[in-house]
């Protein structure tokens, strides 16, 4: 079963990371790091905050609010990765739903990696350590928000 929803998840993230590359061309922007907690039967919640710093220095709070399709479990994770085609001067386009597909089995501790994008084109690749118990195949809807 494990491996099954790992070849599952490999297959999801390419399929998504392929589809975006097609479409927007990468400009990195700066990096991003957040932790969030989720719990869930079927329908999973995951909420939490995080910072992007972009490449200028400049220091962006985050908020991350996510509803998963297809998720049984309690997990924390810890996410850091790059966030691409950003534009600095109005950063609020990251404050979007981000669409994302994935999967994977976290028992005691995980590692995974997901990609996520905007309709304003704002990509971000993270990679994530979780610790719990949870199995997930999921389409998720991730909601940024600036914290104020």
């Amino acid at each position: 079963m494990r491996k099954l929803l790992l070849t599952l998840f490999a297959f999801a993230t390419f399929a998504v990371a392929g589809a975006a590359e097609s479409q927007t061309p990468m400009r990195l922007a700066g990096n991003i790091a957040f932790s969030t907690k989720s719990i869930g039967f079927i329908v999973g919640v995951e909420w939490g905050s995080g910072t992007v710093t972009l490449r200028g220095g400049r220091v962006l709070h985050l908020r991350v609010r996510t509803l998963k399709a297809g998720m049984i479990g309690l997990e924390a994770v810890q996410a850091a990765g790059r966030v691409y085609n950003l534009d600095p001067r109005p950063p609020g386009d990251i404050a979007r739903t981000h669409a994302s597909i994935g999967g994977g089995l976290t028992v005691g501790g995980g590692v995974g990696a997901q990609r996520m994008k905007n309709e304003k084109g704002v990509i971000i690749e993270i990679d994530e350590t979780a610790q719990g118990l949870a199995a997930k195949i999921a389409g998720a809807g991730v909601a940024i928000e600036l914290a104020r």
